[in-house]
């Protein structure tokens, strides 16, 4: 019975971990600091990142699977691209997103062990999701340069990264 309080333990604390995730935001704050400039600010939302990017990875190939057949237009008339082209899709949007998992995994290993406060860990990683992602493939990868915005609100200019 002495393996039974550890589990015990380790469940509650997960659950903990996991409620804590859910009710804090997992970005830190951007703020304007006393000459005016947009800056990030470390707070104890930042904190979340890593682990939040941890348990993000191992749903990313899967997601992913689901993205690249979503993505997939059939313009082609044929019988054979009608049937194989979601299972290639399927195939390579998974295979895509397992390496990214990988990377999104060691980011949030990384912002863990340095509290969130290098952000190394990819934005859209630190967000709890189970919709599909479009892997670079799809038709969203073609977007026409759209305008961007400072995260305090300042316009920034079209295209800008």
């Amino acid at each position: 019975m002495r393996g039974r309080g550890r589990i015990g333990c380790l469940g509650r604390v997960a659950v903990s971990v996991m409620v804590v995730l859910w009710a804090s935001g997992a970005l830190a704050a951007w703020v304007v600091n006393e000459r005016g400039e947009c800056v990030r600010a470390w707070t104890p939302a930042s904190l979340v990142r890593g682990p939040a990017a941890v348990l993000n990875a191992p749903l990313l190939p899967f997601r992913s699977m689901v993205g690249g057949v979503l993505a997939g237009e059939d313009r082609s008339p044929g019988i054979q691209a009608k049937i194989l082209l979601p299972p290639t899709l399927a195939v390579v949007g998974g295979a895509m997103g397992l390496v990214e998992s990988v990377i999104w995994f060691g980011t949030g290993l990384t912002d863990t062990a340095t509290g969130g406060y290098f952000e190394i860990a990819p934005d859209e990683a630190t967000r709890f999701a189970v919709g599909p992602v479009r892997p670079p493939f799809g038709a969203d990868a073609r977007r026409p340069p759209r305008e961007w915005f400072y995260p305090c609100g300042r316009v920034m200019g079209a295209g800008a990264p």
